[in-house]
């Protein structure tokens, strides 16, 4: 279960340099619904599909107006509290300002394409809050093979999730599905909210550069003899 304590002790276990995203950079007029797919500092979010007809798609707050409509396809930022889906950034950060997390919005779930840009990683560490307290089965999968997989929460749970793949990777993806079990098919109306991501940005190897300065080494030697 996420604490602010708790939390803090497993980003200050994370190494490397850190790359975040807590949703707070976006601002108030922002607020609302967003494209798929979604791009960000530590990559693109997308919804699984589905169309959710619940309470957060028909009578939620009013922030999606004009041509962005909510229809119940699409991924949104959140602020505030949304059918129990709050941002978990106002209790690392002591201000309540600090309320905006990325919504499932009541479609299937997420696809997150993790990368931070060609960088090197091994960590993720993220809050989800809301999730499979309305009768879905919440499936976490890596495409590692790792799973995580709960059922019958309390309304307005709030946890802190930790993946480690072992080894340095550039790229990953991670599916949160909500299913009605383990494996079962895929269902709406039971949203969550992804929140405080932290990514542990690994740097490379004194001998990945050695290696690219022998490269361009081979290279100029190449125009050299081209030009002799």
């Amino acid at each position: 279960m996420f604490s602010a304590g708790d939390y803090n002790t497993l980003l200050g276990g994370l190494s490397g340099n850190i790359v975040t995203e807590d949703f707070e950079g976006y601002f108030e007029s922002n607020v609302g619904g967003v494209g798929s797919p979604f791009s960000t500092g530590v990559g693109d979010f997308r919804t699984l599909g589905g169309t959710g007809s619940g309470g957060t798609v028909n009578n939620a707050d009013n922030t999606f107006t004009g041509s962005n409509l909510n229809d119940g396809t699409q991924l949104a930022i959140r602020d505030g509290n949304v059918f129990g889906r709050v941002s978990t950034t106002a209790a690392l950060t002591g201000d309540s300002r600090n309320d905006k997390f990325l919504d499932s919005n009541d479609t299937f779930g997420i696809n997150w394409n993790v990368t931070l840009g060609g960088r090197a990683f091994r960590e993720i560490l993220f809050t989800l809050t809301d999730a499979a307290d309305t009768g879905a089965t919440m499936t976490i999968t890596s495409n590692d093979g790792g799973i995580l997989q709960f059922h019958s929460e309390s309304p307005s749970n709030q946890k802190t999730v930790l993946i480690d793949f072992g080894a340095s990777v550039t790229g990953a993806t991670i599916w949160f599905e909500n299913r009605l079990s383990k494996y079962g098919q895929r269902r709406t109306n039971d949203g969550f909210a992804l929140d405080d991501i932290a990514i542990s940005a690994v740097p490379l190897p004194a001998s990945f550069f050695l290696l690219g300065a022998g490269i361009a080494g081979l290279g100029a030697m190449r125009r050299k003899r081209r030009t002799a």
